[in-house]
């Protein structure tokens, strides 16, 4: 069983998510060995008590038999920080643990899994869904994928930063349950831009159809959260439109591999596709709303 107060821990990935995963483990008392590719936030976390090394190797080379998180936005990041002279595998110790809280391409973790299983390590997939608030409020979801009983020894660790925590099968299917959620998400936000452009429309009132809209069948965590988004046009981004766009193209490959036909995905993964052929990738992806209102007005003005 691994605990923060006999484990070193190491956190590679110190962006929106990563940071504040990270200082939740340096307030549960984790002794912590940072690196980032930016410096300014190593040189504040330092400044609380955490160290810094100079490459990922050091970082593995540091915690030892210890937990090394990674929260880095895709495959190719991942691969950069673990491949290489300087990267984890170079450096890993036998009984050590990687934790890879991002979302990653399926087959990759696979592969990554195998590799340090190979080591006398372990590799454990472990995507997160709450966001930036999520991160900061210590209430992620977490799907965990890989050896159950490697899972069942960091939940002490994973309990720290998120609210939920669930085994969802061998390696990748951790990713593959992300997966799946973020085709719900994305599906969700389309179906509510269309159905707030309609309501627009026509003359009703958003901040009432929103309300009217919670109290029924339709209520979700998106109707509430993304919809006042919506209405207060408020696309500062959380989770871009660019990161939505990247795991539903995940999403389409693992179908493809499986020969799943999944004509939903299909049209859905068009319409972020279209977004961001638009110049809107860098919006919440949220803002997918205000790429149909922008579509609606140039059709307009076009007749």
């Amino acid at each position: 069983m691994h605990s923060i107060s006999v484990n070193r821990i190491g956190f590679i990935g110190l962006g929106n998510m990563g940071k504040p995963m990270a200082g939740h483990l340096m307030r549960a008392g984790a002794r912590l060995t940072l690196f980032n590719r930016s410096n300014q936030v190593l040189e504040e976390l330092a400044g609380e008590g955490a160290e810094v090394a100079s490459s990922p190797h050091e970082v593995a080379q540091r915690v030892g038999d210890g937990l090394i998180f990674l929260s880095l936005p895709n495959a190719d990041s991942v691969a950069e920080v673990v491949e290489g002279e300087d990267g984890l595998f170079a450096g890993l110790t036998a009984g050590s643990k990687i934790v890879d809280m991002g979302s990653t391409a399926v087959e990759p973790t696979r592969a990554w899994h195998e590799r340090a299983l190979g080591m006398d390590s372990d590799w454990i997939d472990a995507p997160v869904s709450g966001g930036q608030k999520g991160a900061r409020e210590a209430n992620l979801t977490i799907m965990a994928g890989g050896l159950e009983g490697s899972v069942d020894a960091i939940r002490p660790v994973l309990e720290i930063l998120g609210a939920t925590i669930t085994y969802m099968g061998p390696s990748g299917a951790g990713q593959c349950a992300k997966l799946a959620n973020q085709i719900i998400v994305a599906s969700t936000i389309a179906s509510l831009s269309e159905a707030f452009l309609l309501c627009r429309e026509n003359g009703v009132d958003l901040k009432a159809a929103r309300s009217a809209l919670l109290g029924g069948f339709a209520q979700s965590k998106i109707l509430d959260q993304h919809g006042l988004r919506m209405i207060e046009e408020d696309f500062e981004p959380g989770g871009t439109a660019i990161n939505q766009l990247k795991d539903l193209v995940e999403a389409a490959k693992v179908a493809r591999q499986g020969d799943l036909d999944l004509p939903m995905l299909k049209t859905n993964k068009e319409l972020w596709e279209r977004m961001l052929e638009d110049g809107l990738g860098e919006l919440d992806h949220s803002g997918l709303y205000e790429w149909y209102r922008q579509t609606l007005e140039k059709e307009r003005g076009s007749e």
